[in-house]
């Protein structure tokens, strides 16, 4: 990415972050646009999104991937892993190198399942403010050493962005509200995951390249991903609208 295409997108991601006070606002949304941006401005692999529920669980929002979002699930599963460690410390964690005897003996079942997904390089940035965190992004690269610490700082500034604006949107709504809003969020992974499938098996492509298709349709159009995959499930969009021309 040339350096001026890296300013504009930079910018363009804080304009979008702080964009939570309007009509429309979907949770997963606009953690997918987080994710986008985090992927091109930190040139990762994946990316994963927890957040902590009304009982204090953490809970599985969002990922770039299939196998990201395993291994969301899996942290959740086995009680171990970067972003569990993040969320108790309120830190960032890593980048750890997977490859190593280290991160094995200190989250063995995640490492063995992140190894066998093709990563080798993990760290975990709290979604916080102050003392205050509502989640983790997790950040993935399938090669050693890829995850600069320069990185992980602008990873961290996109992070708590988000959560900012999060946080002020939270502020609009009451209690009941914002429980919703985040089973609200669940509801739509499902959505997404149900349209990447249909998608997937009507054009016989793999459901990561469904996604892609999926959110370029979104942000071509400034429309909703989950209101859009939504309209793909009930199939008020044809799938020959996802062929690239």
């Amino acid at each position: 990415m040339a350096r001026w295409e890296r300013d504009e997108r930079l910018a363009r991601a804080f304009l979008e972050l702080a964009d939570t006070l309007t009509e429309g606002f979907y949770l997963v949304d606009f953690l997918h646009v987080l994710s986008d941006h985090m992927l091109a401005l930190l040139d990762v692999t994946a990316v994963g999104v927890v957040m902590i529920d009304a009982q204090g669980r953490l809970v599985g929002v969002t990922a770039t991937t299939h196998a990201a979002q395993q291994l969301e699930e899996a942290q959740i599963e086995f009680g171990e892993g970067p972003c569990q460690d993040s969320r108790r410390l309120r830190e960032r964690v890593g980048p750890v190198d997977l490859t190593e005897d280290a991160a094995a003996e200190r989250w063995p079942r995640f490492t063995e399942a992140a190894r066998a997904a093709g990563f080798v390089t993990v760290a975990a940035l709290p979604l916080r403010l102050r003392e205050e965190v509502i989640g983790a992004v997790d950040v993935f690269h399938a090669r050693p050493g890829a995850l600069r610490p320069e990185s992980l700082r602008l990873g961290q500034a996109l992070t708590d962005a988000a959560t900012i604006g999060i946080l002020h949107q939270r502020l609009s709504q009451d209690q009941a509200e914002r429980v919703g809003q985040l089973q609200t969020a669940l509801n739509s992974r499902i959505i997404i995951e149900q349209a990447k499938g249909a998608l997937g098996a009507r054009l016989d492509i793999a459901p990561d390249a469904a996604f892609e298709r999926l959110r370029a349709y979104a942000r071509a159009r400034g429309t909703s991903l989950t209101l859009l995959c939504r309209r793909v499930v009930e199939g008020r969009v044809p799938a020959d609208e996802f062929v690239p021309p």
